[in-house]
């Protein structure tokens, strides 16, 4: 049957604002501290902190949704930091502490590997910060950043409820925005940022490689793994996901040979990446083929969700009870079943040949 899904008839329950944590001090992956209510407050200092002298990625937790462990935005220390992925608008201040809790005093660049609430919702805040950082995104995403009320498809994605949950974006001034294409480079200072298109999560969906370390910030475009678990979860959301793209994007990412890589939800994957690579495609195979067995049994939209939900649990995904209530606030399996019914119906062709 076809059956028509419609995002904006489902609960988003354990989507519910929460106010946010404050920072306790510095963010380290896989061992978040317990959250305190109430908005950051900044410390007083008596000594300058000195910036990591490391080159490695540093995951910071972005708190979102007053959780840890499922949303990271990533500095690149150096002589010329960068950001990438800032968190929502409602986690700004969050990253600004972590940042400052670093000794970063200052950010030459914010680039974003795509335009989606959770990933890019802060950026303005951020750059109000750092008013000498120049913010970097897809050549098709730019316009997204200096008018965000070109996002109102997101809001009705979210029943509405995109403000409460991620904040409002504030807008950034056109001269501090630059468009990146497949191959251009970022300036790191001594070394070199390239950007690679990854269609598949988003049309205009970007990973970046350090061109010296060989790290390769991924964003959305393998999926998601969390802390106590080398499960990952594909992240197929309205309204532009491509199962074929998705597929072709991370062969693309296999073709740099990257040391190691580091995702949004959450921080250095748990294996090496080749066998992250193959658990990406096998995930999103293997959803895609459970939404089109239970497609073709199911009488209603509501019963659709109920039968992909009991195969995920009971096959796809065998995760302790903890990462799955992760799972389901980041990136719950409706919204992947939103994107997947949005595909089949623009896409046809495509859907039935990917899979």
């Amino acid at each position: 049957m076809n059956t028509r899904f419609n995002v904006r008839k489902k609960v988003l329950g354990n989507l519910t604002p929460v106010r946010l944590a404050a920072k306790n001090g510095k963010t380290v992956e896989g061992t978040p501290s317990e959250p305190r209510p109430g908005k950051p407050k900044s410390r007083k200092r008596t000594a300058r902190i000195s910036p990591p002298t490391t080159t490695a990625p540093i995951a910071l937790d972005t708190r979102i949704f007053g959780q840890t462990g499922i949303m990271a935005a990533h500095l690149l220390p150096g002589s010329k930091p960068a950001l990438i992925d800032t968190g929502p608008a409602n986690t700004a201040e969050n990253v600004i502490e972590a940042l400052a809790e670093l000794g970063i005093t200052r950010l030459d660049s914010i680039i974003l590997t795509h335009a989606h609430y959770d990933h890019a919702g802060g950026a303005g805040r951020i750059a109000e910060h750092f008013p000498e950082a120049t913010i970097y995104a897809h050549k098709s995403a730019t316009r997204y950043l200096t008018d965000p009320s070109l996002l109102a498809g997101s809001v009705e994605i979210w029943d509405g409820k995109a403000e409460e949950l991620f904040g409002s974006p504030t807008a950034i001034p056109v001269r501090r925005v630059r468009g990146l294409s497949d191959g251009d480079t970022v300036d790191l200072g001594g070394r070199r940022l390239q950007a690679i298109e990854t269609p598949g999560h988003t049309r205009s969906h970007m990973v970046f490689l350090d061109l010296e370390t060989d790290a390769m910030i991924c964003g959305d475009a393998l999926g998601i793994q969390l802390p106590g678990s080398r499960i990952i979860r594909p992240s197929t959301p309205p309204s532009d996901c491509t199962h074929k793209e998705a597929i072709a994007s991370i062969q693309k990412m296999r073709s740099y040979t990257p040391a190691s890589v580091h995702l949004a939800h959450f921080g250095e994957s748990r294996q090496p990446p080749e066998e992250t690579f193959d658990r990406a495609i096998l995930a999103i195979n293997d959803w895609h083929q459970s939404f089109i067995k239970k497609s073709e049994l199911a009488e209603s939209e509501e019963e659709l969700l109920r039968s992909v939900n009991a195969c995920v649990e009971a096959t796809l995904e065998p995760v302790p009870p903890s990462v799955r209530r992760g799972f389901e606030a980041i990136n719950p399996a409706w919204l992947n079943i939103a994107g997947m019914a949005n595909e089949r119906k623009h896409r046809p062709d495509d859907f039935a040949d990917a899979v």
